[in-house]
């Protein structure tokens, strides 16, 4: 990809494949030259100064909320006349295969996603602005909430913007209680850490996506929902030491300082740590 004007003001790899990146573009062109990954791009301000073109000929031009698709190997040309930010995901071709195969039971070569541009999408935008977009993607705490919102756009783009109409398989049963156990144990030790579903898969030697499904299903929440649970449940009993500063039970129960965890133990609880703390 060759881009005028752009800058990336962060990049991050959520794992399975799958990379964010937050983009501006001050004007000048860009040039997609047949990527080897899929790229969806989310419009998050301006963008009406943008045009997709064919040649001589313009496809359109963009707007806040646009949604474009570039699958890989495709080429495509953009000229940019007015300042504008957007967010890209990156994913790669065998993630899109495993969604194929693992949860729709097509075979991936039958599987084609569309080249689309300055589309409206209201379950993209809710997930790029609601849920990534105020997330702190330096933040180790974050990483599963990050990973999983990838999945689910991933999810999203095999159902609605490629050549299959098709459902997920329905899933019987969950995880066995050994795997989950496996699982639980997994996540205690590395609270401290930036966790990804990726990870958690691999415990349960499951693909992410049937491994988030699955767990689900057996737990009742998330995997995302499940580990920020645990941090806080984790902050709690930590709390209880009343030499143990809060910036270190921060980093203790992964989150990256004391103000993230101040903000999602409040969101969990109610209360702020040191109310909690003075209540115990």
């Amino acid at each position: 990809m060759k881009k005028v004007g752009a800058q990336s003001s962060q990049t991050l790899d959520v794992g399975s494949g799958l990379s964010l990146s937050a983009w501006h573009n001050d004007g000048g062109y860009a040039v997609y030259e047949k990527a080897s990954h899929h790229t969806l791009s989310y419009y998050l301000q301006g963008g009406k100064g943008t045009r997709r073109h064919n040649g001589e000929r313009s496809l359109g031009k963009g707007h806040p909320g646009a949604v474009c698709i570039m699958p890989a190997g495709v080429r495509s040309e953009w000229s940019i006349e007015a300042p504008f930010k957007f967010m890209h995901l990156y994913f790669d071709q065998a993630e899109f295969d495993h969604i194929a195969l693992e949860s729709y039971g097509i075979d991936p070569n039958l599987v084609e996603l569309e080249d689309v541009a300055f589309q409206s999408d209201p379950v993209i935008e809710q997930l790029f602005r609601q849920v990534i977009l105020p997330l702190d993607w330096q933040n180790p705490a974050d990483r599963m909430s990050l990973s999983h919102a990838g999945q689910l756009l991933v999810q999203h783009l095999f159902r609605h913007y490629s050549n299959k109409n098709a459902e997920p398989t329905f899933v019987r049963g969950g995880l066995s209680p050994f795997v989950i156990k496996r699982v639980k144990d997994y996540i205690e030790e590395a609270l401290d850490q930036g966790l990804v579903i990726e990870d958690l898969a691999a415990v349960a030697e499951l693909s992410p996506f049937h491994f988030t499904r699955m767990f689900q299903l057996t737990m009742g929440v998330s995997p995302h929902q499940y580990v920020l649970l645990r941090r806080v449940e984790r902050a709690k009993d930590l709390l209880g030491d009343t030499h143990n500063t809060l910036s270190a039970i921060a980093l203790q129960c992964g989150f990256s300082s004391q103000s993230h965890l101040t903000t999602r133990f409040r969101r969990a609880t109610g209360l702020t740590p040191s109310k909690f703390r003075q209540l115990s």
